[in-house]
């Protein structure tokens, strides 16, 4: 029996890296993809070798470089007890080898680097990373797994100052050369479980035009595919080849008439890697977060704002319908419906991401979703004080104890707080459909219209809520008046609280 686990441990971990070049390999089908070669078990790179993904020139923007080629190692592993840590990337005998995992990771950077091959290294794996350890916190909800900024600017006493010279002096290197390095390792650690992996190739393949994984039988073409392109040695595809294989092996399922264009926005990283797979045209202003968390918050009007301001400023939004991806923080989801409002011509529907991935298109008044959209409200006063009033919105998540502790500790100044929520009650399901988020919505914009100070002054918004709906919420613009909107940490990096994003006039 133990033999027997270990073979079906090993199968499972072949499995997973021949669903994972599927993953990468569909991209060469997509017509707007800059990938031009993908490569498994590639020769070449021994250490970072399991799948690499090769990208037309000049590359992609990989956050201050173009790369023209990602490399990654997969680390699939059945049993899930042991953890990532700054001191097991450098102990060979964590993986039972000669060589740490960071000695080999920066071993094929020099040779790459001799090459003249502009590139990033990932490590893609189902373990985690240590949350006690110093680079845990920010791997989280971090760009693909890169390390952000704070790693290279905290102090020497610092605990990631400490974990920093640990990895430079376990490399022998000086700062400059350590850091050419370490900002081309990616760290995709607490990967995909099983299941969410196969829903994630499935959507991929399907926006290939390939077909899918089948849910419902044991038997899987792809899995015997990818076995026998390891017998006969078959491991390099360019779209040229992978689309005759495809054809050849009727995975290509015939084209069904086009339908709106797809446009997207882009402010974190992970779970939108590949954007430009799903949609014609997309702005990306992930450069200026670390994860969800904003640099510097004058970013949000300094740049931010501006930069998804001129993408939707496209007159071709107001020639035809589009469909939107929001890949975004809530309050970018908010600014596209207030940019694309009733009164712009634009028939723009969100995309609404979730167990099954829908365009939230309205069927219009009547529909008996429209029975459920009542709001419970609840008011009190703060005191006397400025004008100003916060708003707590409770759709997904219960936020009011967030709302109530920010404002406790002075965040922000108000006379009066008002808490809402769904009649429905809060949850992932709250909101059932589109009818039911544009008829929440539409009381919602007249609950804030109604709520506005009376001599003036700000509302300010705090919200968990699905991005669709604050979409639909942003397309009141005439009614809602002067806001302050927030976003909040997740990751707990900075706090664990609000910070202020785009104020409203």
């Amino acid at each position: 029996m133990a033999a027997l686990k270990t073979v079906a441990a090993r199968m499972e971990g072949d499995i997973f890296q021949g669903m994972f070049f599927w993953l990468q390999a569909a991209r060469l089908l997509r017509p707007t993809s800059l990938v031009n070669r993908v490569v498994f078990e590639h020769d070449q790179t021994a250490g970072v070798d399991d799948v690499v993904v090769y990208y037309d020139e000049p590359g992609i923007n990989a956050g201050g470089f173009m790369c023209a080629a990602d490399f990654y190692q997969i680390k699939y592993h059945v049993d899930r007890s042991n953890e990532y840590s700054v001191d097991a990337f450098c102990d060979p005998g964590f993986t039972g080898t000669t060589r740490s995992l960071l000695k080999r990771f920066y071993d094929v950077h020099r040779m790459l680097c001799l090459q003249g091959v502009n590139h990033r290294l990932h490590l893609v794996s189902n373990w985690d990373w240590s949350s006690n350890d110093p680079i845990g916190p920010l791997l989280r909800e971090s760009k693909s797994g890169a390390l952000p900024d704070d790693f290279f600017s905290a102090g020497p006493r610092s605990a990631l100052g400490k974990a920093r010279a640990k990895w430079r002096d376990h490399l022998g290197l000086e700062d400059a050369e350590f850091n050419g390095f370490a900002r081309r390792l990616c760290l995709g650690v607490n990967y995909f479980g099983r299941r969410e992996f196969r829903d994630y190739v499935n959507a991929r393949l399907s926006s290939a035009g390939l077909r899918e994984i089948p849910n419902d039988q044991k038997q899987n073409i792809y899995d015997t595919l990818y076995q026998q392109f390891v017998i006969d040695g078959t491991n390099e595809f360019d779209r040229a080849s992978f689309r005759a294989m495809c054809e050849q092996e009727r995975l290509i399922v015939p084209a069904a008439p086009s339908g709106p264009p797809v446009f997207g926005i882009r402010s974190f990283i992970r779970f939108a890697e590949n954007m430009e797979n799903e949609c014609r045209r997309f702005v990306c202003v992930a450069e200026y977060f670390d994860g969800r968390y904003v640099r510097d918050n004058a970013l949000w009007d300094k740049a931010v704002r501006p930069d998804v301001e001129a993408f939707l400023s496209n007159p071709a939004l107001r020639k035809q319908e589009h469909h939107l991806l929001l890949d975004c923080h809530g309050t970018l989801a908010f600014l596209a419906g207030y940019e694309l409002d009733r009164k712009s011509g634009a028939r723009v529907f969100p995309v609404q991401k979730g167990v099954n991935t829908t365009v939230w298109k309205p069927t219009g008044p009547g529909s008996p979703a429209t029975a459920e959209s009542g709001w419970r409200v609840e008011g009190s006063d703060l005191g006397k004080g400025p004008k100003d009033i916060a708003f707590s919105i409770s759709v997904t998540h219960d936020i009011t104890e967030d709302v109530r502790e920010y404002l406790g500790k002075g965040g922000v100044r108000v006379a009066r707080f008002i808490d809402t929520r769904p009649v429905t009650g809060i949850g992932s399901q709250s909101v059932s459909s589109a009818d039911h988020a544009v008829a929440l919505a539409n009381e919602l914009a007249g609950i804030i219209r109604d709520s506005r100070p009376l001599n003036g002054g700000a509302i300010h918004v705090f919200c968990s809520a699905p991005n669709a709906l604050l979409f639909f919420l942003g397309q009141h613009r005439g009614w809602l008046g002067e806001l302050q909107l927030y976003e909040f940490d997740f990751e707990g990096i900075h706090g664990g609280s609000y910070t202020p994003s785009i104020r409203f006039l």
